[in-house]
């Protein structure tokens, strides 16, 4: 299949111009991957173009879609789900909490892009455990004219659910390339176990058995939730996302979590139990880690401002004792005008509050620190 065939291009075109669609090019493959950006998420700008470039990997030169993986899916209960309705109950699929997996074959070697990129960290770690784990007898042949879409577990690339010592590429699906018809459950599980894989929990669930597991309480472990998978022949299936409730307060916490966020919080003096004891373990090591850097670097400016002014004061002497104050504080000035710290020098001299001079200068350990989750990988 050709993209012109899926799609509007025109539209795709405008897309990318408008900044609801981004491309990224392979470093040396023909290659080019469509992924909606943040900006539509934001704007819910969703539609038969943006819906469909969730990773979608195109020729460059020919137009010809080389992996199709899942269109965008919507949550339970959204607007946006209600575009199609069935009275058979769905297939309800465990909902993993990893990343994105798309495997491309190129030359007749296999490799994986993340949802938005062919180079990321986590295409990167996904493709070299794919080339180390593929049995290349039966891989390299198998499924031709599909797509075999992953999650990819990795505990130093992980989200909000814990898998423990679990690093692998999870089969999700096989998707035939010109018509976007899926293998039902059973013919995945066969290519799954040809390969040495695994395939999320199929769970012996209705719909709104599923729908109200997700409202309950969850004890112990958090689960991200469930995929309701209506299969349909010679087209895509229709999926809708059901997830947990402490699972949506935990992703809302950690994805938008940045060294900025925690530098924001510690400046302005906001609580910070949320994140320490009603986050996820190593969610809160993330913090704390971030919080000792930006609590050592104000201590450190702190007294180093306290050492500037006590050296201005001694050079500008005792100032009980002498009447003119624009002397003496021209002295302190010429004592810390070459210090680092005369800022806060001079606000202690001034009984200013030194702490909104301190923290703006602890600011600048966050620059170019990113979120502790980029939807785009």
């Amino acid at each position: 299949m050709f993209i012109q065939t899926l799609l509007d291009t025109e539209l795709l075109k405008k897309h990318i111009v408008d900044g609801y669609v981004q491309e990224a090019h392979h470093d040396t493959f023909p290659l080019v991957l469509y992924v909606y950006s943040r900006k539509a998420v934001y704007e819910n700008v969703w539609d038969d173009v943006t819906t469909k470039c969730r990773g979608l990997i195109v020729n460059s030169g020919t137009g010809e879609i080389v992996a199709r993986p899942f269109f965008k899916f919507f949550n339970y209960g959204s607007e946006l789900a209600i575009d199609w309705f069935s009275t058979e109950e769905p297939v309800i699929w465990e909902k993993m909490d990893g990343f994105l997996c798309t495997q491309y074959t190129w030359e007749g070697r296999n490799y994986i892009a993340s949802k938005g990129s062919f180079h990321s960290p986590h295409a990167k770690w996904a493709t070299a455990w794919l080339q180390a784990h593929e049995d290349r007898r039966r891989i390299d042949t198998a499924v031709v004219g599909h797509t075999l879409v992953f999650e990819g577990l990795n505990r130093d690339l992980r989200i909000v659910v814990d898998y423990g010592l679990r690093q692998e590429l999870v089969l999700l699906a096989c998707i035939h390339n010109e018509t976007g018809e899926e293998l039902t459950p059973a013919g995945l599980r066969v290519i799954a176990d040809n390969r040495g894989l695994s395939t999320p929990r199929q769970n012996n669930l209705t719909l709104q058995e599923a729908v109200t597991n997700t409202r309950r309480e969850q004890v112990g472990d958090v689960d991200e939730g469930f995929v309701a998978t209506w299969y349909r022949d010679g087209q895509p299936p229709f999926r809708l996302k059901i997830k947990y409730v402490e699972y949506l307060r935990l992703h809302r916490l950690v994805t938008g979590m940045s060294p900025k966020n925690i530098w924001e919080t510690l400046s302005q003096g906001l609580p910070v139990s949320e994140y320490v004891e009603h986050s996820t373990p190593w969610f809160k090591a993330f913090f704390e880690k971030w919080e000792r850097v930006f609590m050592n670097e104000y201590r450190r400016l702190h007294q180093c401002g306290s050492a500037a002014y006590a050296a201005g004061l001694d050079a500008a002497g005792d100032w009980d004792n002498h009447g003119n104050i624009g002397q003496l504080r021209k002295a302190f000035a010429l004592a810390v005008q070459d210090s680092k710290y005369s800022s806060i020098a001079f606000a202690m001299l001034d009984g200013k509050d030194v702490r909104p001079i301190i923290w703006k200068q602890v600011k600048r350990l966050a620059s170019n620190a990113h979120t502790l989750r980029d939807a785009t990988q």
